[in-house]
C-alpha cells in the first residue's frame, strides 16, 4: 500500500491491526455520524478555548483541526475556510464521526489512541484509499491525574507529505488542554469537597462525596458503610442530571435499612453529595469483619455453630461453588472426617461405593461427610437413610443443591436429618464479598490487596458458580497484576462490570448481553457485530457507551 517504499513500523502495525478488524483498504469509509455528541463534556470544556485560539492560527493555511473524544468520534472541528470544510465533510469527518481503526484503518485520530502518543500519517501510509489524498498528525489527550486518554487531536493538511510543524504545534494545543482538564479537575474535586464540608459535621448523619476520583466520608458513614455500599451509592447517581436530588430506601451491606438522600453537584464530574440515614439504628457497634450482622454468611454461620455440639445427622445444602465443603470441615472442627462422594458412585460401580461406605459407617466416632447426595442412585437411598436414623457410629453429614432443585427420593432423604443449614449463595453475601475476597487472596498472595474499582466490579458480579468462581476470577488476576495492587484491568475482561451494570432493568440486562455475545462472536470487530445485530456502528456504539460495555 506504500507504493514499495520502506514502511515504518508503527503503521505497517497500525495496518496490520486495521486488517484484524476486517478494515477493506479498497473499501469506503461510512461516517455513519452519531447525533449523540456531548457538547457539555468536560473535554469540550477544557478544549474549546484552545480550539478558538488555532481557529486564528490556522487562517491561510489551507488546515484544519479535529478534535475526538475517547471513543475516537469526532466532538469538534476548526478550519481556516469553508472549501477545507467541505472537503472534509466529503471525507466523512464529520462531527460525530468515529475514526477508530477498526472503521477507518490508519489514521491520526484512531491510531495515537491505540499507541498512546503522536504518530505522524503520511498520505499514501493512510490504510484506506479515500484518505491517501491528506497526511495528518495526531496527538492524544492524557488526563494529568487520572493518566487515561481523554481525546485525540488531529491537524490534517491536503498534501502527499505531513509539516514537520505539525507536531510541536499540536503537541502544545494538547499540552494546553491537559493543563485546563487538570485546572477542571481540581475545581471539580474542590466544589465536591466544599460541598461535603458544609454538611459533614452533622453526626448523626452518615455523608459520603463520590465523584470521578474521589470518595470522602464523615466517621458517621465511615463507621455504617462498606466497600459495597460504595459501589451501590456509585450506581445510585449514575443517571442524576446536575442539581438533581433523589431519596430512596435501600439495605446496606450490613443488613440495616437506610434512607438515602443523592444530590448532584453542579459543577463537578459527576460529583454527587450522599446523605444516609438508618431507619432502625442500633446502638451495637457494625463488625467489619467476619460479616455484617443479619448478613446470610452470619445466618450460616451461627447455624453452623448451633449443631456443632450435638451428634444430630445434618444436611447442608446450597449451590456448587457456595462452601459447603468448607462448611463440613468447620462443622467437625478437629475430628477426623471420612469422606464419600456421590459422584464417585459411575467410576466405582454401586458395590464398590457400598462397600467404602459401610467400611466408614463401622467407625465409632468422628464425621461420615456423603456429599453430592442429589447424585446417589436409588439403590443406595436405604442404607444412607438407616445410618441418618443409626443411635451410634460416625456422625453424617450431606451436601446437596438446594431443596427445590432435588429429586423426590433425595428431597425425602434430606427431610431425614434433623439438622438443616442453608449455605447461601455468593450474590446473597455482597455485603461480605470485599473480606471474602481479601481472605482468598491472602491465600492466594499474601500482601496483595483490592482496589475500590476492583472490588466494585466484583460486587456487581452475577457470581453463578459462587465462591469457586471467585477464586478463579482472583487466581487469574493475580498471575496478571503488576504490582500489589489489583486494579479493575487486572481483572478478567468479563468481569470489568461496573456498578451500573448491577443496577440495570431486565431488558436492558438482556439488550447487554446481546452486544457481549455479538461481540464476542465477531472477534471484537464493531462492524461485524452491528451487521450480526441488524443496528447501526452509530447505535452499537451508544448502546456500548450507555450498557457500559467494556471493549
Amino acid at each position: 500500500m506504500a507504493g514499495g517504499s520502506a514502511v515504518r513500523p508503527e503503521i505497517a502495525l497500525s495496518w496490520k491491526r486495521s486488517a484484524l478488524s476486517g478494515v477493506d483498504p479498497e473499501g469506503a469509509f461510512d461516517a455513519d455520524p452519531s447525533p449523540d455528541v456531548d457538547f457539555t463534556s468536560r473535554l469540550i470544556r477544557a478544549a474549546q478555548p484552545i480550539l478558538d485560539e488555532i481557529r486564528g492560527q490556522i487562517a491561510g493555511t489551507g488546515l484544519c483541526v479535529l478534535l475526538a473524544d475517547r471513543d475516537c468520534q469526532i466532538v469538534a472541528r476548526a478550519f481556516d475556510n469553508q472549501q477545507v470544510e467541505r472537503h472534509m465533510d466529503r471525507l466523512g469527518a464529520v462531527l460525530g464521526s468515529r475514526f477508530g481503526e477498526d472503521i477507518a484503518g490508519t489514521n491520526a485520530i484512531g491510531t495515537p489512541l491505540e499507541v498512546r502518543r503522536g504518530v505522524v500519517i503520511n498520505g499514501g501510509e493512510h490504510y484506506l484509499e479515500q484518505f491517501k489524498g491528506v497526511s495528518c498528525y495526531g496527538h492524544p489527550i492524557i488526563h494529568p491525574v487520572t493518566h487515561r486518554v481523554e481525546g485525540v487531536l488531529d491537524m490534517t493538511g491536503f498534501a502527499p507529505q505531513a509539516n514537520s510543524l505539525f507536531a510541536p504545534f499540536l503537541q502544545r494545543a494538547a499540552s494546553d488542554i491537559e493543563r485546563r482538564l487538570l485546572e477542571g479537575s481540581r475545581a471539580s474535586e474542590q466544589r465536591l469537597v466544599d460541598a461535603f464540608h458544609r454538611v459533614s459535621p452533622q453526626r448523626h448523619l452518615a455523608v459520603a462525596a463520590i465523584g470521578e476520583d474521589i470518595l470522602l466520608t464523615n466517621r458517621t458513614a465511615l463507621d455504617l458503610l462498606d466497600v459495597a455500599d460504595h459501589a451501590a451509592l456509585r450506581g445510585l447517581a449514575v443517571d442524576l442530571l446536575p442539581d438533581q436530588t433523589r431519596t430512596i430506601d435501600m439495605e446496606l451491606a450490613s443488613g440495616e435499612l437506610a434512607t438515602v438522600r443523592a444530590d448532584r453537584i453542579s459543577g463537578t464530574n459527576g460529583g454527587t453529595l450522599f446523605l444516609v440515614q438508618p431507619v432502625h439504628r442500633t446502638s451495637a457497634p457494625i463488625r467489619r469483619r467476619g460479616g455484617a450482622p443479619g448478613s446470610a454468611g452470619d445466618r450460616a454461620r451461627a447455624q453452623l455453630r448451633r449443631v456443632r455440639g450435638n451428634r444430630s445427622a445434618v444436611a447442608i445444602v446450597g449451590e456448587p461453588g457456595s462452601g459447603r465443603t468448607t462448611a463440613i470441615r468447620d462443622l467437625a472442627g478437629t475430628e477426623h472426617v471420612h469422606w464419600m462422594d456421590a459422584t464417585r458412585v459411575p467410576i466405582v460401580g454401586v458395590d464398590q461405593w457400598l462397600a467404602a461406605l459401610l467400611e466408614h459407617a463401622a467407625s465409632s466416632g468422628g464425621v461420615l461427610a456423603i456429599e453430592h447426595a442429589q447424585l446417589l442412585p436409588a439403590a443406595v437411598l436405604p442404607l444412607v437413610t438407616e445410618l441418618i436414623l443409626a443411635e451410634s457410629g460416625p456422625r453424617i453429614v450431606l451436601t446437596s443443591g438446594p431443596v427445590d432443585d432435588l429429586p423426590a427420593a433425595v428431597a425425602a432423604l434430606v427431610a431425614r436429618c434433623p439438622e438443616r443449614i442453608t449455605v447461601p449463595q455468593l450474590r446473597q453475601r455482597l455485603g461480605e464479598l470485599p473480606e471474602i475476597a481479601q481472605a482468598m487472596l491472602d491465600e492466594l498472595a499474601p500482601g496483595v490487596v483490592l482496589t475500590s474499582s476492583a472490588l466494585e466490579a466484583l460486587v456487581a458480579g452475577e457470581w453463578p458458580g459462587n465462591l469457586t468462581e471467585l477464586r478463579v476470577v482472583l487466581t487469574r488476576a493475580v498471575e496478571a497484576r503488576s504490582s500489589n495492587r489489583l486494579g479493575l484491568a487486572d481483572l478478567p475482561e468479563a468481569y470489568r462490570t461496573s456498578s451500573r451494570v448491577s443496577r440495570l432493568a431486565g431488558r436492558e440486562r438482556a439488550e447487554r448481553q446481546a452486544i457481549v455475545d455479538a461481540l464476542q462472536e465477531c472477534g471484537g470487530n464493531k462492524v461485524h457485530a452491528s451487521v450480526r445485530l441488524g443496528i447501526s456502528r452509530s447505535t452499537l456504539y451508544s448502546r456500548i457507551r450507555a450498557l457500559d460495555i467494556a471493549t
